[in-house]
């Protein structure tokens, strides 16, 4: 039984309900996470307030359900908490001071939002959350120093409330652009695409060869700038056909008689010569 303006997750008689919301921050999640794994982002809900934690925020409170750039998958109770809103200002506060969950203590795979959860949830209700949550973040520790380090200090969701968004603005991955806050997007965090070498319509089997002629050079001119060619190939001779070649087989075989056949008729000619010219001396 709820008293006072209770709402589905507020305090109850009871104590207050804990609650850990869980989004997904990648559209193969739906394929993951029936095997346990996925990218995640998560919020501990309590009080009707979702508390987080993201790169440059640090931690930050939101509207339950409503995470900018993440969609929502589902939520948990967790269990109920028996304590006043000081002490979990008081709570939130330990977290943010000794825990190491100030704005600039975020690691996308050792430190991240997952982390914060179950470290904020273990101090409220003494459990953790769910393993698969985090799994994925868990198992990237073993190759964490082969990614960039611009991703592992960005959030992939940030403090909306925030004019500093880094989480939003700068995460090296953002799985559902739709749902980013409008105001953290600008036209110089626009990265422009390099040029490829590779261009051209290309041809399809059987279809017209036209222009094939300026493709090929500029395929060669643009390779030779990155010293792949040292000079340009001479042109392929075509392809002779299945006829034409036995006839270059059966003339070369002619050949090569008559000039057996002319070789054997020289040597019988010079033992008879020879022969004669003994007779006359």
């Amino acid at each position: 039984m709820s008293f006072g303006n209770s709402y589905g997750g507020g305090r109850t008689r009871m104590g207050t309900k804990v609650f850990l919301n869980v989004y997904d921050l990648s559209p193969s999640n739906d394929f993951l996470y029936p095997i346990g794994l996925g990218l995640h982002h998560s919020g501990v809900e309590i009080l009707g307030v979702e508390y987080s934690f993201a790169s440059g925020a640090g931690i930050f409170e939101g509207t339950p359900k409503e995470a900018p750039g993440a969609r929502f998958r589902e939520q948990l109770f967790l269990g109920v908490w028996e304590g006043s809103a000081a002490d979990l200002r008081r709570v939130v506060a330990e977290l943010r001071e000794t825990e190491n969950f100030g704005s600039e203590d975020y690691n996308l795979v050792r430190n991240n939002c997952n982390s914060f959860s179950n470290a904020f949830v273990w101090k409220l209700l003494e459990r953790r959350i769910p393993a698969h949550v985090n799994r994925l973040a868990d198992i990237g520790v073993c190759c964490s120093c082969l990614l960039p380090r611009d991703l592992l200090d960005n959030a992939p969701v940030g403090d909306p409330s925030s004019n500093n968004n880094n989480g939003s603005a700068s995460s090296g991955f953002q799985a559902f652009p739709g749902t980013r806050n409008p105001t953290t997007s600008s036209p110089s965090n626009k990265k422009q695409v390099a040029p490829s070498i590779f261009s051209g319509a290309g041809h399809t089997l059987g279809g017209s060869n036209n222009n094939s002629n300026n493709q090929n050079s500029t395929t060669t001119n643009s390779m030779s700038g990155f010293g792949l060619f040292g000079r340009k190939s001479s042109a392929a001779k075509p392809a002779a056909s299945p006829a034409e070649d036995a006839a270059q087989r059966r003339e070369k075989a002619r050949k090569a008689a008559l000039a057996r056949f002319e070789q054997t008729n020289r040597q019988q000619k010079q033992p008879a010569s020879t022969a004669t010219d003994e007779k006359s001396e």
